[in-house]
């Protein structure tokens, strides 16, 4: 899979630098981005309080304004402003030091523009023009997503409606809080931002909350470590190119069995046990009803795997105890067993098939594996081979991932881009560097579209 040069901002006093190129982004000019900029267009960086005056958003303002290239970079040129406001407004204020003063700002900045030109970019070129909730995976902080609130703050057919952060960890989203509470106050028309604390691995959860959503959704994952880059796929893929027909995704470190296959030389003969190391699964598209029927078939093995039911009504009274306990039971024994065989079939799946109306030594089911329990229902999924994928020994380690993620997305048009941004550390011949298999992570976006 080829890679393509993605032009961008080139700053300089940081670990990662930006490359622009004239003749790809020119055609901003012509685009009237800046109708998207909140009304004011001259603030007075002097008017910071003092507590806040040494802050690092005011070093990645300066760095950014001194490497911008080109007027026509109206992303950059809205995100420079941004940063203006939020350091005017915010700067030295209790609650904004670890998004305002975080180490990684620039770097975080940086990436973003990347994601939100390329989401820009596809906004404008693409045929529907309904507006799209946009969906920053693996957040953190929320850099990118309070970003785009203001980069996409006039509404129009071709805008973002609303923005969902997605994180799994306990983080301080006070700020989010605030930026939300500025847009109710003050009537501003930026897209309100949503905090979903969740695990990106539980798929299934995610998917249907998001399904639930009205518009489409565009994706946009940074730095996504090991196995969340293929989960942030599988989710994209599970929704399916009409409901999620976008995603930005920059992987950041191999998974175990990428990293782990790197580390044998990508030698030729692999044990059983090894073959499986080398695969890393992730979902395929499911609609909505073939994942209930999955999800109902594994609800009918888990009750074909109970074998006992003191937590069910009884047959007979209702109460929650085992009908063999009942005091309503018949004196006869034969008017008993009657009775319990009845309870079987009402309250008890077949212990073969997992459905019911009947037990498993009458099972109708004839195809059904001889086991005492049916079989565990999966998604459907496809294989990524990393044998195959590490094949190319002209490539690097994180090189081959990424073309080998990439060709599991299911979209008209994927392909990798080489946004020119680069972690300089990495570069250095030296012990860390040696076995530095993620050495290219800040430079390569995984872009799908329909």
């Amino acid at each position: 899979m080829s890679h393509l040069m993605l032009p961008l901002l080139l700053s300089c006093g940081g670990a990662q630098s930006l490359l622009f190129h004239n003749n790809i982004i020119a055609h901003h000019q012509n685009r009237n981005l800046s109708g998207r900029m909140m009304a004011s267009n001259n603030i007075n960086d002097g008017h910071h309080s003092a507590a806040g005056s040494n802050w690092r958003i005011w070093s990645v303002i300066k760095q950014l304004e001194s490497k911008k290239k080109l007027d026509s970079d109206l992303i950059t040129s809205q995100v420079i402003h941004v940063l203006h406001q939020w350091a005017s407004e915010w700067s030295g204020k209790a609650g904004w030091q670890t998004l305002l003063n975080k180490k990684s700002l620039l770097h975080e900045v940086e990436e973003s523009i990347i994601s939100l030109q390329i989401l820009n970019d596809w906004l404008e070129k693409r045929s529907d023009n309904n507006p799209v909730t946009l969906v920053d995976v693996c957040c953190g902080k929320g850099i990118t997503s309070m970003l785009a609130s203001y980069i996409f703050c006039n509404k129009t057919a071709t805008d973002v409606s609303d923005v969902i952060m997605l994180d799994k960890q306990d983080i301080n989203w006070s700020h989010i809080t605030a930026s939300n509470e500025k847009v109710v106050r003050e009537g501003d028309n930026r897209p309100l931002i949503e905090t979903w604390c969740c695990n990106l691995h539980e798929i299934d959860r995610i998917v249907e909350r998001l399904e639930a959503k009205p518009k489409q959704l565009a994706f946009i994952g940074i730095h996504l470590c090991k196995q969340l880059s293929p989960a942030c796929v599988s989710v994209v893929n599970a929704l399916g190119p009409e409901k999620a027909p976008f995603l930005c995704l920059a992987p950041c470190c191999l998974p175990l069995a990428a990293r782990n296959f790197a580390k044998t030389s990508r030698q030729t003969y692999y044990t059983p046990r090894e073959m499986k190391k080398t695969i890393i699964e992730v979902r395929k598209y499911e609609s909505a009803e073939e994942r209930q029927s999955r999800k109902d078939a594994n609800q009918r093995r888990l009750a074909a795997k109970k074998r006992t039911f003191f937590d069910e009504p009884c047959y007979l009274c209702s109460e929650n105890h085992p009908v063999q306990k009942c005091g309503l039971l018949p004196p006869d024994e034969c008017e008993q067993m009657i009775i319990f065989e009845r309870a079987a079939l009402m309250n008890r799946p077949c212990w073969k098939c997992g459905e019911m109306g009947h037990q498993k030594a009458n099972c109708p089911n004839e195809n059904m594996q001889e086991s005492s329990k049916p079989s565990l229902s999966l998604p459907p999924t496809v294989e990524l081979n990393l044998i195959a994928a590490f094949s190319d020994e002209n490539k690097t380690a994180f090189d081959c991932y990424c073309d080998l993620l990439a060709s599991a997305i299911d979209r008209d048009s994927v392909r990798v881009v080489n946004s020119g941004l680069t972690n300089i550390n990495a570069h250095y011949n030296n012990d860390a560097n040696r076995d530095n298999w993620n050495a290219q992570r800040k430079s390569l976006f995984i872009v799908a579209s329909s």
